[in-house]
Parts: C-alpha cells; sequence; structure tokens
C-alpha cells in the first residue's frame, strides 16, 4: 500500500475559514509573509489518467492497472491545475509553497486499508510542471495496489476516486469519480 506522510503545514492561508489568502503571479512564488490579500477564484485543479499523457477522466470511464519497471501493480494519476503559485523552483517539494495531495480509493469488498480504505494518501507534495499554456501537470501519482491483491480480481469492479489538493494560497480543491477497474494482464 503506498504511504506518505509529511508535516502538515496548519497555517495555509486555503485552509483557513476565510476566503481570502496570500497571493501573487501563481507562476512564480509569493512570500508566505505578503500582507497582500485577496480571493482566489481561479484556482482550478482536475485529475486523470495515464503513463505518458494526462487523459481525463469522468464518471463511468476505466480506471486501468499499469505495471512499473518493479513489477508493482499501480493506477498511474496525472494532474493538471492552475491559478495557484508554486515553489521556484516548481520541483521544490520541501517548500511551504508546494500544494498537497490527498487521496483514497475504495472498492467494494477490498476496503481493508488504513482508514478503511483500499488504496489512501496523505500530504503528498506535488512538484507540478508549468506547461506552455500557463497551466500546471504533474506525471504522475503512482497509486501503488496492496502487494496481497491480484489486480486481475478487480476486473469490472467500481472505484470511487476521491482526490484533494490543497495549495497554498488558495481553498483546498476535490474531486471525487467514479471509475471501473481494468484489472489487465501482469506482464510475463
Amino acid at each position: 500500500m503506498l504511504l506518505l506522510t509529511t508535516a502538515a503545514c496548519t497555517d495555509r492561508p486555503g485552509e483557513e475559514d476565510d476566503d481570502e489568502a496570500t497571493v501573487g503571479d501563481p507562476s512564480s512564488p509569493t512570500d508566505p509573509t505578503d500582507d497582500e490579500t485577496t480571493a482566489v477564484d481561479d484556482a482550478w485543479f482536475d485529475i486523470g489518467w495515464g503513463v505518458d499523457v494526462f487523459t481525463p477522466v469522468q464518471d463511468g470511464d476505466t480506471l486501468q492497472v499499469v505495471w512499473g519497471t518493479q513489477g508493482a501493480a499501480m493506477f498511474p494519476l496525472p494532474l493538471r491545475g492552475g491559478g495557484f503559485v508554486l515553489p521556484d523552483p516548481p520541483s521544490d517539494y520541501s517548500s511551504d509553497l508546494a500544494p498537497l495531495f490527498d487521496m483514497h480509493i475504495d472498492i467494494e469488498g477490498h476496503n481493508d486499508g488504513i482508514g478503511g480504505h483500499f488504496m489512501y494518501l496523505a500530504n503528498y507534495p506535488i512538484t507540478f510542471e508549468i506547461q506552455g499554456d500557463g497551466s500546471y501537470e504533474f506525471l504522475y501519482v503512482a497509486a501503488v495496489l496492496p502487494d496481497a491483491v491480484d489486480p486481475t480480481t478487480l476486473q469490472g469492479l467500481e472505484a470511487r476516486l476521491v482526490a484533494r489538493l490543497r495549495p497554498y494560497d488558495a481553498d483546498p480543491m476535490e474531486r471525487e469519480i467514479t471509475l471501473v477497474v481494468d484489472g489487465g494482464q501482469a506482464p510475463e
């Protein structure tokens, strides 16, 4: 089971009760001590499927299992977003400005992991790359299946994916999607 935890940042403006946060140019970092505040209305994020490219997913789509180079079965889950600050450089996962990602997947009959989920991930710092159009992309969160699970036994089962991105300067954003698992075949 994939579980990565880091120290939680409890004073992120996007996690306060008010709608205001310290913001600046989303393509460059802001000074967390900046006194200028404004609402972040244009922040967005989406989750998809894909190893080499971001493929959008919506309710009812397939969530395909793939095998990594070391033989682990996983769901490759790329992210896209924009309208919030990133560290400088965006690859600085240790920065307080790095967006944090939480996710869980529930598959009926297989939710015996942490928190009663099939798979659970918390406080994962995302190192987005800035795209030519100004949006951000991360390829990909490797949601590794538990070793004890034969992926082919998940074939055709419904998977409820709940993903949450917590940027430094924006309210947390959540996506919930119901997908159908394609267990595929293990490489020989």
